[in-house]
């Protein structure tokens, strides 16, 4: 009888490589050759602190008991992190947006999965915990090339190979014990090549440093958005990705349906958003509705757009205060659209749409997929509305009788059918 390949294993096959072609980046090589910068290297460490925090925060504040005895008390890498920054001290040092932003965006990551698939965090934890493969030789080259205070600095990539020696064995033990079916062994194994992915483009972005400090924002949030403006400081694209996580929890069909392709675009989408308040009225709604039409030929209709807007803006003025007024563009774009809306599925009609769906399909859907109808009532304004596309878009994909039962096929059919007559 074939007996389940140990997780270890199947995580050590799969990343590998990626584990070598880290080692090979032009920073490394840079240590080597005793040419790091001290700010790339700083950089550096405060991006991992970044990652660390993310992970274990996760771990804290997941349900899975199991996953927080894997991750035991010597893996605890931060107070090796904080104590190597604190050797750099007194040294001369700057920030690096794009960096700060790439460990900003995989700590995202891994917040989104321990809300959706935690056990799956085992994966990321393993890629933690063995990422760095260097050894001691690197770690007396950054020490003679930056020279730190008390001849520290190097804590946290020494600690590698003594742990390796020490722990590995109990750790895979306690890896291997965690029940995996076929599926979540092969999330697990995302989870460390997503894990290892991040890393690797932090570390990337340190050396060379690149003399346009933002320039390579947009691609760090999306690769596949091109060249497109996006807020360029990093307190606004923080506030941007905690408005995409409510819009996360209050529409799951967008990660459900788009997954992490979405999640990436409507965060580019977002940064884009946020960087058109420094622009007057008429041009931000003009961009808005832009990008709202697209979007709702792609199968995210127009409401979607008008809760992103008004939960960007809120989370960006508490985050700038100091900028609120030109923030509240962003929210008369958002009462322009929900005007749009209105002329066909009112407020009113859009929650009695959405209340009878769920009436239909039963709680346990709601608390799956809230807001199912509303969407659909809202992809129908679209349609009326003239938009093209806008309801074949997501209606094709709510109907799908591969995917859904019966009862939530005919409920949507319904919902479409009474949002067109306007009957709520």
């Amino acid at each position: 009888m074939h007996q389940a390949t140990p997780i270890t294993e199947s995580l050590q096959a799969a990343t590998y490589d990626q584990n070598v072609r880290i080692g090979e980046l032009p920073f490394f090589e840079a240590v080597v050759a005793r040419q790091l910068a001290p700010v790339s290297y700083i950089a550096f460490l405060h991006g991992l602190t970044t990652i660390y925090d993310a992970f274990e925060h996760a771990l804290e504040r997941s349900n899975d008991a199991i996953m927080r005895t894997v991750w035991t008390r010597d893996l605890h890498k931060q107070p090796l992190l904080q104590q190597d920054i604190a050797a750099f001290a007194t040294t001369q040092s700057q920030r690096v947006p794009a960096a700060e932003l790439s460990a900003e965006v995989l700590a995202e990551h891994i917040r989104m999965r321990a809300s959706l698939d935690p056990r799956s965090l085992i994966g990321s934890a393993y890629a933690l915990a063995t990422w760095y493969m260097g050894g001691t030789s690197l770690c007396e080259h950054l020490r003679e090339t930056l020279r730190p205070s008390g001849g520290g600095g190097v804590s946290y990539l020494a600690s590698f190979d003594n742990w390796g020696q020490a722990h590995w064995p109990e750790f895979a033990d306690r890896m291997n014990i965690v029940p995996l079916d076929p599926e979540a062994h092969q999330h697990a194994v995302l989870a460390a090549r997503e894990t290892l992915d991040g890393i690797e483009q932090l570390i990337f972005l340190l050396h060379p440093l690149n003399e346009n400090p933002t320039s390579d924002m947009v691609t760090v949030l999306n690769p596949l958005a091109g060249n497109h403006p996006i807020a360029g400081d990093l307190v606004e694209i923080k506030a941007m990705l905690r408005a995409h996580a409510r819009m996360q929890a209050m529409f799951p069909y967008m990660e459900i349906r788009y997954g992490m392709k979405g999640r990436k675009f409507s965060w580019s989408d977002g940064g884009w958003l946020a960087s058109l308040t420094s622009e007057d009225q008429a041009s931000v709604n003009q961009n808005v509705q832009w990008l709202t039409r697209l979007l709702a030929r792609r199968g995210m209709p127009q409401w979607f757009m008008e809760c992103h807007l008004y939960m960007l803006y809120e989370e960006l003025a508490q985050a700038m205060p100091e900028k609120r007024n030109s923030y509240t563009t962003l929210v008369e774009a958002a009462r322009m659209l929900a005007e749009e809306r209105r002329a066909t599925v009112s407020d009113e009609a859009l929650a009695a749409l959405d209340n009878a769906f769920y009436q239909r399909v039963g709680p346990e859907w709601r608390a799956w997929m809230p807001n199912c109808g509303g969407l659909l009532a809202s992809a129908v304004a679209d349609e009326l509305a003239g938009v093209p596309h806008a309801l074949e878009a997501i209606e094709g994909w709510m109907t799908d009788s591969a995917r859904f039962p019966e009862a939530w096929v005919a409920a949507a059919h319904d919902i479409i059918s009474r949002a067109r007559s306007g009957a709520a």
